[in-house]
This record gives structure tokens, C-alpha cells and sequence, in this order.
């Protein structure tokens, strides 16, 4: 008989071992699925964050290429104005030569006009 109560009293200790481990167990479970509940929640945070980076950088390399377009764009109108300033100096030196000559040749022709009447 005493034998027999130390298997009952060995099964209930078994079985509150089984009780205590399986709800060990189960609480072990539910903070692991809460932890990665919150590891997806903060990978996807992670991921929107990265999309968001991506976007803006495409959106500062298409700033770069308009900025290097009009950077082009400066030069070229920089060359031009430029090549301008020095025909505009061709163009006003052109016109001082033209006038010098224009000059001589109404002293010519006035210095003519003043001889024809005088011969006649």
C-alpha cells in the first residue's frame, strides 16, 4: 500500500510537472509570436523607409541632371554672348573705318564740287 501511494503521489507530481512545462511552454509561444509579430512590423516599417530613400534619390539624380542641363546650358550662352561681344567690337570697328572713309571722301567730294565751279 505504501508503495501504491508513491505511484499516485508520482503521477501527481508527473502531471504538474506536465501542467507547469506545458504551460511554459505555451507562454513561450506566445512571446515568440509576439516578438515577430514585431519583427514584421518593424521589417516593413524598414522597407517603407528604404522606398521612401529610393524615391528621393531618384528624385535628387533627376534634380542632378537638370542642374548639370542647365549648367550646359550656361556655358553655351556664355559662348554665344561671347562670340557676340567680339563681333559687336568687329561690327564698331568696321563702322569707324567706314566712317573714316566716309569722312575722306566728302572732303573729296566737296574739295571737287569747290574746284568744278571754278573752272567752268
Amino acid at each position: 500500500m505504501l508503495l501504491s501511494g508513491m505511484v499516485r503521489m508520482d503521477m501527481a507530481r508527473r502531471l504538474n510537472a506536465h501542467i507547469v512545462l506545458s504551460l511554459v511552454l505555451c507562454s513561450l509561444a506566445v512571446v515568440g509570436w509576439g516578438a515577430f509579430a514585431d519583427v514584421r512590423a518593424e521589417l516593413a516599417q524598414l522597407k517603407a523607409s528604404h522606398d521612401q530613400l529610393l524615391a528621393e534619390h531618384a528624385q535628387q539624380q533627376e534634380a542632378v541632371g537638370d542642374l548639370v542641363q542647365l549648367q550646359a546650358k550656361l556655358v553655351s550662352a556664355r559662348e554665344e554672348l561671347a562670340a557676340l561681344a567680339e563681333r559687336r567690337q568687329q561690327a564698331k570697328a568696321q563702322a569707324a573705318a567706314v566712317q573714316q572713309d566716309r569722312t575722306e571722301l566728302t572732303k573729296l567730294l566737296e574739295g571737287i564740287r569747290t574746284k568744278a565751279p571754278q573752272q567752268r
